[in-house]
């Protein structure tokens, strides 16, 4: 049942209690297994649909045996405290004093079937998730902390490392440590859609052809058939940066907004004259005929001497 019908049966039973408190007081009493009936009934709605919300929020808030154990202990509290003082009232009572000491009995037993077996677990698990959130803002502000102590100190001297050695071993063992450390501090990019199918492309181009990848993404998509052209279309792009720019770094920028997925890729190595080269096979049949095929649209520019840059735009 869903959470608001159990909360609209659940005021429906508060109506009951005020009804059957009305019916004592006013109405001859009737047979015993009635007045036993009507208070089990009643008191099962008024706190029942109660019980049943509190305890699919512990389930869902507590992961080990402890939900359990609270909120069965909630239960038979509730149970004996919200039926059996109504119980014992009418069965154990004179006529004389029956009527007030059942009003009486009804209305206390529900208050303190509400308190102790859905006020407190609840305020248990209020307390609960406090504590957690409270512990989880620490440990934030502490891996905060060490994240900037290691972009000022490791981070940078693997940097460094990076530009200053003419080692390849070196400066791939460099790059490797930064992007492990950086993904352990910063996290990595969920497999499987466009923002990670950059990054692990990046990564399998930087070693692969010694260079280094800078790369920036914003936002992400599933990586579908148009995701994916820009994807081997930014591979094509940064595979011709590696191997014929002449220079270790190329820069790569990719967004994903609502209207469109935008790639640019961009070195500042040799360039060429697009007059010239625009009909190479890489070009025409790995980015254009690539993206034009889902729709997009690719844009090279290069100028010899200043560089190359690729912008890619698809549609989606």
């Amino acid at each position: 049942m869903r959470s608001r019908w159990l909360v609209a049966l659940g005021c429906f039973g508060f109506l009951l209690v005020g009804w059957l408190v009305w019916a004592v007081w006013h109405t001859a009493p009737p047979g015993l297994p009635v007045v036993l009936g009507d208070v089990i009934a009643v008191i099962g709605l008024a706190v029942g649909p109660w019980l049943i919300l509190v305890g699919r929020r512990l389930v869902r808030s507590l992961t080990d045996a402890r939900a359990g154990v609270i909120f069965s202990r909630s239960l038979v509290f509730a149970t004996i405290v919200g039926l059996g003082g109504p119980v014992l009232a009418i069965v154990g009572l004179d006529e004389v004093y029956s009527v007030p000491l059942v009003l009486v009995s009804i209305l206390a037993s529900a208050l303190v079937a509400l308190v102790g077996g859905i006020l407190l677990p609840w305020g248990y698990l209020l307390t609960k998730t406090i504590t957690r959130e409270r512990t989880a803002r620490v440990r934030a502000e502490e891996r905060a902390q060490l994240a900037a102590h290691l972009h000022d100190s490791v981070l940078q001297a693997l940097t460094v490392i990076q530009k200053r050695t003419e080692e390849p071993a070196v400066r791939r063992l460099a790059r490797g440590t930064e992007r492990e450390l950086r993904a352990w501090l910063y996290g990595r990019p969920a497999a499987g859609d466009f923002a990670g199918g950059v990054t692990a492309m990046a990564e399998e181009i930087e070693d692969r052809y010694d260079i280094v990848v800078e790369l920036v993404t914003v936002g992400t998509r599933a990586l579908d058939a148009p995701a994916g052209a820009v994807l081997g279309a930014v591979r094509e792009a940064l595979t011709n940066a590696a191997k014929h720019a002449g220079v270790r770094r190329v820069s790569v920028f990719a967004e994903v907004t609502d209207e469109e997925v935008l790639a640019l890729v961009r070195d500042r190595g040799r360039g060429f004259d697009p007059s010239v080269h625009t009909g190479r096979h890489g070009i025409a049949d790995s980015i254009r005929r690539r993206i034009d095929q889902h729709g997009g649209a690719a844009e090279i520019r290069s100028t010899p001497g200043e560089g190359t840059e690729v912008e890619l735009r698809m549609p989606v």
